[in-house]
């Protein structure tokens, strides 16, 4: 708090984005030219906002962005319906959202234009969306309110006009007003904000393509400029003040591909103004290289928040290599399984590094403080330089706004949380730190100027700036450079150790501080006497880039291990490089900075590459992490520091301890002090206890603890954990609950766990810790055999025998075997199944080329395949699609790329998905799944046409399995169950697990199917942070009904009644076979006359009857589709149907059918339960003629009366008038009434509520119409059949509602209500899939 002895100080800028501890600040000074010019910067991220401040011009006065592009295809707009505009002077356009556009006295030679659809939701990014739907909804609601307001009014105003209200039509007209009222007032409830939705057109003006976009979906177009590419005019526009969103376009594939470029988030502009803002009026705001130029390639797909996908990484990496930008800069990254492999990193390291020169700078990521954890793609690729995240003093007061603690610079050095080294292969994975933080420009849309933002995503940025200014001045002063070359000098010449800070140096695995001053100089000096602007691959005898040692056995022995150096020359396969491959020859030393790594003296390497053995003696070691390299230096310029190193980590854990419990008592920790401790697993243990006590602090405390274990060929996360606690403070210095912590976590056995713990960087004064971690075993093995389980295992952890495969539904139980390997331990055992998983074939798959943007730099073009699975739910629940061999895997993948898109049976897009599997929740009916797998290898896409998808299911209630004591009990179905119990350290017990009742199978589950769950078995009210053992329940084959084997059912087989002999049987065949035939028939004539001769012989047969109803309605309806539709023809027709209709009912004999249903009858004796059937399939003729008959007098109304509903817009009260006696509307009204008998709830079913709303719409009563839609059309069933599509009559009388709807809104003048409802429509029912 400021004093009087405190005055106001300046405000330290240059902490605002740091450029003095880098050097930038002072070599711009320096070499006030070389700010970045004549450099360009590619920022591969969530695209860069051209409007933001900062990124409009660089220190020359010259555009500083001047390209953006979107990799992802989330922009895409499919152009492919062509319309040509016939009448030039209308100047109008049907958009596909419905809307009339209206275009400007744009140049078109040819007239046609191209038309497309977008809606915002997969181009504006999610924090933008949600504030402008909490604005319009906001909005909507006091529009709404007014509505409310008004309808109020007319229910007074009637009231007035109307007392007493004895007249049964006065009060239906009431009830109808306040049924509107009622309607009105609960629609706001499911208020559901659609977004927006644009028409875009596309053109050519006899030069170039141009787009416009209806950004106020006005459809007035006629005030929007036609953008161009961005590339060609730099062209920018904004989706209004509302969003401050602003948008670039790109069109490809001759027009047929519109891309509208936005963001997927704040992250890259604020990336790019880090690494090149510049502010002309306030130059201390600028970035690190303000000359530099920008091209932004959109990684971050907005369709999946901001997650990067194989499509966008692939399209940007065959950018760099077309564009040859000066730099690139990533701060994006996920942990990968395997590095040096996947399509991104063989594009970055062959055509964009070795052969475009760029040099590719990337975050390390901020998955710390445990080691081994940076990220792909820095993790992933040598040829990368990778960047950790570094605070100082100066940054800590101008952007955190920080207390000081006893020393000024308590918390300097690495964040807490950025990643470390080493990479699984060995490699140090990062090359410089830089600074983490900064506050500087984020785009228009947040609605602020600048903001402070923290990771390695900022360190990345500042270091790539730095690297800008250095090439700036390579280039200034005419000394050619390689990405190699930058590579060495930033790594040699960086200040190492860090300043201050709570690792030691060796932690950092000997990574420095960039320093600008001191590369340039490195570059413009030593460099030019060695050999630098080659890479030396250093590789292993088993091919990884390093020695790791880690676990127990590898660290207590003496090795050797092969070591080959290979150098790589840019564009090394060019001939032209054979002269320079030729004259390498070097005179290298070779030098180990540890005492416990020999190597040999000297290495004469060339092009060829040379192979030697270093030893490596870490017995003698103390626990702990221990670094150091092997370096390579060329003896004629040892001054330039290591041509190479051969990096070694070993990570001696500690002893194993008999009673797997390791204490540590009273660890001192300061802000950002790290301590890790390595402990070799017991291996039979499958989960650790840690436990953390405090002392009292004077205020609270930030810590992290992050356990890892590593395993081959698997993410670093795969089996870790991380959390941060805040630790509280006790002024009596008792313990109290937030100065004790403890965990229960899975773990492997046998493997080395390092248990990290931090004390957060920003967090004042000193803490003393004790940790203790208690390991456990308690293994489990599964089998279908009455004796011993053919082994235990470990499970938990993330294992692959984590499983437990249960198959007591078909052999009855399953045995379980259980043991406590490590202490005593109490088990209280649970199984829970709630997932059901299915396995499905594509119903279609297609394969063909992509687009012009999906040609690699080999010009090879990348193919797709598109798989189809069909998909049914029986209820809502959630589902999840698995592609096991696709899923999971990002930065290694071998394939240009895996994408997901599940739709509902109207081709609506319902979940977008990427590599990691995601739930979407879904209503009862069809769906489809859509996936495209991308390669430029045909055969691979060829043989995986047959893929199979992997989906489970939720189970809207979980099934718990019965656990028993005995086998006894498993069989019999009671005894005493397997409760709580105590095991003693080695002792074993069994467990028999029963199966799922065959009357409790879930719904929709089969035969073949598994049910998913998970064991618990931890007793004493202990808690696993993740499960320890998955459980797999196989659905065995259907149980077969009770019965006599044939099918009887056990009931008599005999009715008593004379059975029909063979000739009367073969000729009703012959008759129901020419009946089915009648609908057949493409010659009108030859139906006709069979339905002649088929009714002179079967005069009375229902089913004829029927068959013959449906051809007249089938008539009827064609006819009244035309458009010359003769009226005297209408009504010939529809009294023909008339007459047909009352011919069934009159064979039916309604009272009859209705005395039948009005009696109970006992439906299990088989005489009754084949009346039943005979009475059901009457019924339901029945009905069939009386809504035949009610439709046919409706039409007939509208022929002879021409009543019809009221104009858009009437919003008329409610009528009071009756029909005529004997008028067709009365005659309709009559039907309606009797078709209504003989429905069980007759406006739940959709085709009487059509003719019954017609109806209502002619009466004027839109609010009981409007409700009784409503209700339809939410009802669960109803909208299950319209998620079916409009493949049946029942999805086409839904979507027929849905219009009604809209209709009925119209006439109330509800306008706000109708526009709400006519803007889902694209969105509910698109004309075709979205695109990938």
């Amino acid at each position: 708090m400021a004093t009087a002895t405190n005055p106001p100080l300046p405000f330290p800028n240059h902490g605002l984005l740091n450029r003095i501890d880098t050097q930038a600040a002072a070599f711009i000074k320096k070499f006030n030219a070389y700010d970045g010019r004549n450099t360009v910067i590619a920022i591969l991220d969530t695209g860069v906002d051209p409007g933001a401040p900062g990124m409009q011009v660089t220190t020359a006065g010259q555009p500083k962005v001047i390209d953006i592009i979107d990799c992802t295809g989330a922009g895409d707009v499919k152009c492919s319906t062509l319309v040509t505009l016939q009448d030039t002077s209308s100047k109008q356009l049907k958009g596909l959202s419905g809307r009339t556009l209206t275009i400007g006295d744009w140049v078109n030679p040819s007239g046609k234009y191209r038309l497309g659809l977008k809606s915002a939701a997969d181009i504006f990014p999610r924090e933008l969306v949600a504030r402008l739907k909490k604005d319009r909804k906001t909005k909507f609601e006091v529009e709404h309110h007014a509505l409310l307001t008004q309808i109020a009014t007319q229910i007074a105003d009637f009231d007035t006009k109307h007392p007493g209200g004895s007249d049964p039509d006065v009060a239906l007209a009431k009830s109808d007003l306040k049924a509107r009222y009622e309607a009105l007032k609960d629609s706001i409830k499911s208020y559901d904000d659609h977004g927006m939705m644009f028409d875009c057109v596309v053109f050519h003006d006899g030069n170039t393509w141009r787009a416009v976009i209806d950004i106020d979906e006005s459809g007035d177009l006629t005030c929007f400029k036609p953008m161009a590419s961005f590339k060609e005019e730099r062209q920018w526009s904004c989706f209004g003040v509302d969003s401050m969103l602003n948008f670039s376009v790109n069109i490809y594939d001759d027009g047929e591909i519109l891309s509208i470029a936005t963001l997927a988030g704040s992250h890259g502009t604020h990336v790019a103004a880090i690494a090149a803002a510049h502010f002309p009026d306030s130059p201390e705001l600028d970035g690190v290289a303000p000359g530099a130029q920008l091209i932004s390639l959109k990684i971050g797909d907005t369709r999946l928040g901001s997650m990067e996908t194989n499509t966008a990484l692939v399209r940007a990496a065959t950018l760099l290599a077309q564009l040859k930008p000066d730099l690139a800069n990533m701060s994006y990254g996920e942990a990968c399984a395997l590095t040096q492999t996947g399509r991104f990193h063989e594009i970055i390291e062959k055509d964009v590094v070795n052969k475009a020169g760029v040099v590719f700078v990337s975050s390390a990521g901020n998955e710390g403080p445990a080691i081994s954890t940076v990220s792909a793609p820095a993790s992933n690729s040598s040829g990368m330089i990778g960047v950790g995240a570094w605070v100082s003093g100066a940054m800590r007061e101008a952007e955190y706004a920080l207390l000081k603690g006893a020393d000024e610079e308590t918390g300097v050095g690495a964040y807490t949380w950025c990643s470390r080294g080493p990479t699984t292969d060995g490699d140090t994975g990062m090359t410089i730190f830089a600074p983490g933080a900064a506050i500087t420009s984020v785009p228009q849309f947040t609605i602020q100027h600048s903001q402070l933002m923290n990771g390695t995503s900022m360190a990345s940025p500042c270091a790539c700036g730095c690297l800008a200014l250095v090439i700036s001045g390579l280039k200034g002063e005419g000394i050619a450079y390689t990405p190699y070359s930058i590579k060495a000098a930033v790594r040699n010449t960086a200040l190492r150790p860090l300043p201050i800070g709570g690792e030691r140096n060796e932690e950092t695995f000997g990574v420095g501080l960039v320093q600008v001053e001191k590369c340039f100089e490195y570059l413009t000096g030593l460099m030019t006497k060695s050999n630098l602007d080659v890479q030396y691959v250093v590789s292993t005898d088993n091919g990884e880039r390093g020695v790791y040692l880690r676990e127990l056995d590898e660290t207590s022995t003496v090795g050797a291990v092969g070591i080959t150096v290979q150098p790589k020359f840019l564009n090394a396969d060019e001939p032209r490089v054979n002269a320079s491959k030729l004259t390498l020859e070097l005179q290298m030393s070779l030098s180990s900075t540890a005492s416990w790594i020999q190597a040999p003296d000297f290495l004469l390497l060339n092009n060829g590459g040379r192979t030697f053995s270093i030893k490596i003696d870490p017995v003698s070691l103390p626990p702990g992490l221990h670094y150091a390299e092997v370096q390579g230096f060329d003896t004629k310029a040892v001054d330039a520091g290591p041509l190479f190193r051969v990096p070694v980590t070993v990570v001696k854990p500690l002893p194993r301890e008999p009673s797997a419990v390791y204490k540590f008592e009273n660890v001192r920790f300061e802000p950002g002090t790290v301590e890790r401790r390595f402990i070799a697993v017991p291996a039979d243990a499958n989960f650790v206890e840690i436990i953390m006590k405090t002392e009292t602090r004077p205020v609270p405390a930030r810590f992290y603890i992050h356990t890892l274990q590593l395993a081959p060929q698997s993410r670093f996360d795969k089996h870790e954990y991380q959390t941060s606690v805040l630790f509280g403070s006790s002024p009596s210095g008792e313990e109290v609950e937030t100065t004790f912590w403890s965990k229960y976590i899975p773990c492997l056995g046998g493997t080395t766990m390092e248990v990290c713990i931090a004390q957060f960087w920003s967090t004042v004064d000193q803490t003393v810790v004790s940790i203790e971690t208690k390991f456990h075993g308690i293994l489990c093995g599964s089998s279908t055999a009455t004796g011993a389980s053919a082994g235990v295992h470990a499970g938990g952890g993330g294992t692959a025998s984590g499983h437990l495969l249960l198959d007591a539904g078909s052999s009855g139980f399953s045995r379980v075997d259980v043991v406590s390997t490590l202490r005593k331990e109490e088990i209280s055992p649970s199984v829970t199944l709630d997932t059901v998983r299915k396995t499905i074939r594509p119903s279609e798959s297609n394969i063909r080329p992509l687009g012009s943007r999906d040609v690699l730099p080999d010009t090879r073009q990348v193919q797709q395949l598109v798989l189809t699975y069909n998909i049914r739910t029986v209820e809502g629940v959630s589902v999840t699609p698995r592609f096991p061999r696709f899923q999971d895997v990002l930065y290694e993948s071998s394939v240009e790329n895996f994408a997901c898109i599940v739709f509902d049976a109207h081709k609506r897009m319902l979940s977008f998905q990427d590599v990691y599997p995601k739930s979407v929740k879904l209503g009862e009916g069809n769906y489809v799944v859509r996936v495209q797998l991308a390669s430029y290898q045909v055969d691979l896409l060829e043989k995986l046409v047959n893929m199979p998808m992997v989906l489970d299911m939720s189970l809207s209630k979980s099934v718990n399995l019965s656990i028993y004591s005995r086998l006894a009990g498993v069989i019999g179905g009671s005894g005493e169950s397997f409760k709580k119990r105590t095991l003693q350290k080695g002792e074993r017990d069994v467990m028999w697990v029963g199966g799922v009742d065959d009357k409790a199978y879930p719904k929709d589950v089969k035969p073949g199917d598994y049910l998913l769950g998970k064991l618990d078995i931890l007793g004493g009210g202990r808690k696993l942070e993740k499960t320890l053992y998955s459980v797999i329940y196989v659905v065995p084959p259907e149980a077969k009904s009770n019965g006599d084997g044939n099918g009887n059912g056990g009931g008599s087989s005999s009715s008593g009644e004379e059975k029909p002999d063979d000739q009367s049987l073969l000729k009703a065949a012959i008759r129901d076979l020419e009946i089915s035939w009648l609908k057949k028939f493409g010659v009108e004539e030859h139906r006709d006359e069979l339905l002649a001769r088929l009714e002179r012989d079967n005069p009375d047969h229902l089913p004829l009857l029927q068959v013959k109803l449906e051809l007249l309605v089938a008539k009827a309806e064609k006819a009244l589709g035309s458009a010359n539709g003769d009226p005297e023809t209408l009504k010939l027709l529809f009294g023909n149907v008339v007459e047909t209709a009352d011919r069934i009912t009159g064979l039916i004999d309604l009272d009859k059918l209705a005395i039948y249903y009005g009696v109970k009858r006992d439906v299990n004796v088989d005489k009754e339960k084949a009346k039943k059937k005979e009475m059901d399939k009457m019924k339901e003729t029945a009905v069939i003629a009386l809504g035949w008959k009610t439709w046919v007098l409706k039409e007939l109304v509208v022929v002879e009366q021409g009543i019809a509903p009221e104009d858009e817009g009437s919003s008329g009260l409610p009528s009071t008038e009756t029909p005529a006696p004997d008028s067709p509307l009365s005659k309709f009204d009559a039907a309606l009434a009797k078709w209504a008998e003989w429905l069980a709830d007759p406006q739940a079913d959709g085709k009487y509520l059509v003719q019954w709303l017609w109806r209502s719409k002619t009466k004027r009563h839109y609010g009981t119409a409007l409700k009784a839609v409503n209700k339809y059309l939410s009802d669960p069933k109803n909208a299950a059949a319209g998620a079916n599509g409009e493949k049946d009559d029942v999805g086409k009388t839904w979507r027929k509602l849905v219009d009604v709807k809209i209709e009925l809104l119209k006439e109330l003048g509800w306008g706000l209500w109708a526009r709400y409802e006519e803007k889902w429509i694209p969105l509910k029912f698109p004309k075709e899939y979205a695109l990938f």
